[in-house]
C-alpha cells in the first residue's frame, strides 16, 4: 500500500457505474470538491477511468457486492455509495442489510426494484398528487397485440423496469401498424421481455419534456433547484437529453407531491423527476432513483447535487444553494442529430458555441474526452467553445 492509499481514511465516495458519462459527472462533481473517489466500473473501460478526479479504479470481480466488499476491506472509513446506473442502484439496494454498517447506501432499504416498476411508481405518484397518464402492465404473450389495441391509441410502450430493457426499445404507437411493429420489437429485441408497460401517449399543440433533479435524506425535505428544459433529446421523443437549458424557475414542479412520494417510499439519495408538459399541463412520467445523466450540468450551474447529499448525510452544514441559467450539451448524443440530418452542422456549431457545460469536454479534466475522441478533436472543441465548465 503506497502513501496515497494510506491517506484514504474517514469518509470518501465510491461511484458505481458503467462506461457512461453519468459516472463521469458524479466523479467530477465530487472530485472537484476534494472528495476522494473510488470508481467501481461495471464496464471494461469508459469515460470515468481517465478522469483526473478518479483516485482508484476497480472492475467487477464476480459481482458488484463482492467487489464492494474488497474495496471496503482495503480501505478504512465509511464511504458513501453513488450509483450511476439502474443496475448499480438495484444491486446495492438489494444488499442494504449487509452493507449498511460499512458504508452509506442510498435507495430504499431493499425496495428500490419494487418502486422501479413503472406501474407501481405511476400509481403511487398519482396518489401523491401528480397527474399521471393512464398506464397498464401487459405480458408479452400471444394476446399482447389485442390487449394494446383494447387499451387505446395513441400509446407509448416501455420496458416495465429500466433494468429489464433499453430506452432504444421505447416505442410510440399511433396506428395499429405501429402496434404490430412494436410487438415484434419487444418480442425480438433480445431482451426477453416478459412484460411491458403501455401508457397513454399525451401530446398536443405545444408539448415538451422537462426534469427536476435533486436529493433527499430521510426525515428532511427534498433539495430541488431549477428546471431542466429539453431542447433536443436522442432518439427523438424517447431518448435522453442531448441539448437543454437549466433555468432558475419551477413552473411545473409540484413540490408537495414530490415530497409526499419520496417520504412515502422512504427514499434516501439522488433522484431525477421527468415531466412532460402538454398544452401547459404537467404529466408525471417517471422518477429515476439515482443520479441523472445531466446532473453535472447542475454542478456547473451552482447546485452540486452529489455534494449536497454527501454533506447532508454526514450532518454537515449545507452550503448556500443557488442556481444560474446554464446551457448544456451531451456532445456525443447530440452529434447524432447532425448525422440524422435533424439539424445542420452550422446550427450545431452555433449551439456548441453557446453551450456552458458539456458532459464530456472539460478543459480542467481533458483526458476522458481525449481518450474518446483524440487530441485534435479536443483542440477543435476548445476553439469552438467560447465558454465551458470549470
Amino acid at each position: 500500500m503506497d502513501n496515497k492509499e494510506k491517506d484514504l481514511k474517514g469518509n470518501y465516495a465510491i461511484v458505481i457505474g458503467d462506461w457512461h458519462f453519468n459516472s463521469l459527472g458524479l466523479i467530477r462533481s465530487l472530485g472537484e470538491n476534494g472528495i476522494p473517489v473510488v470508481y467501481l466500473n461495471l464496464s471494461d473501460g469508459g469515460y470515468g477511468e481517465s478522469s483526473r478526479y478518479t483516485w482508484k479504479v476497480y472492475h467487477v470481480d464476480g459481482d458488484i457486492y463482492n467487489t464492494l466488499i474488497k474495496i471496503l476491506d482495503n480501505y478504512p472509513g465509511k464511504p458513501l455509495l453513488f450509483p450511476g446506473c439502474d443496475k448499480a442502484a438495484v444491486e446495492i439496494d438489494s444488499k442494504f442489510e449487509s452493507l449498511k454498517d460499512r458504508c452509506v447506501v442510498p435507495g430504499l432499504c431493499g425496495k428500490v426494484e419494487k418502486y422501479m416498476n413503472k406501474e407501481i411508481m405511476c400509481s403511487l405518484a398519482q396518489e401523491s398528487g401528480f397527474l399521471v397518464p393512464k398506464s397498464l402492465t401487459l405480458k408479452t404473450d400471444d394476446s399482447v397485440y389485442n390487449n394494446i389495441i383494447s387499451f387505446g391509441l395513441p400509446c407509448i410502450i416501455k420496458p416495465l423496469l429500466s433494468i429489464e430493457g433499453s430506452k432504444a426499445d421505447i416505442t410510440i404507437c399511433k396506428t395499429e401498424d405501429d402496434v404490430r411493429k412494436a410487438v415484434c420489437l419487444f418480442k425480438e429485441s433480445g431482451q426477453e421481455y416478459r412484460r411491458i408497460l403501455v401508457q397513454r401517449y399525451v401530446d398536443g399543440n405545444n408539448s415538451f419534456m422537462i426534469s427536476y433533479s435533486g436529493c433527499k435524506t430521510i426525515g428532511k425535505q427534498a433539495h430541488v433547484l431549477g428546471q431542466l428544459e429539453k431542447v433536443r433529446e436522442y432518439p427523438i421523443n424517447r431518448g435522453s437529453t442531448s441539448y437543454a437549458v437549466i433555468k432558475d424557475k419551477y413552473d411545473y414542479l409540484n413540490i408537495e407531491a414530490l415530497n409526499k412520494f419520496l417520504n412515502t417510499i422512504e427514499y434516501n439519495g439522488i433522484f431525477e423527476l421527468e415531466i412532460k408538459v402538454v398544452d401547459g399541463i404537467p404529466y408525471f412520467i417517471e422518477i429515476n432513483f439515482r443520479n441523472g445523466a445531466p446532473s453535472y450540468a447542475y454542478t456547473s450551474a451552482g447546485f452540486n447535487i452529489p455534494l449536497v447529499w454527501y454533506y447532508e448525510v454526514l450532518g454537515n452544514v449545507i452550503m448556500d444553494l443557488h442556481i444560474r441559467e446554464t446551457v448544456l450539451m451531451c456532445e456525443r448524443d447530440d452529434l447524432n442529430h447532425v448525422k440524422d440530418k435533424n439539424i445542420g452542422i452550422m446550427k450545431w456549431i452555433k449551439d456548441i458555441h453557446n453551450t456552458d457545460v458539456f458532459m464530456l469536454f472539460n478543459k480542467a479534466d481533458p483526458e476522458p474526452f481525449i481518450a474518446a475522441y483524440g487530441k485534435r478533436m479536443f483542440k477543435l472543441m476548445s476553439v469552438l467553445t467560447k465558454k465551458t465548465s470549470k
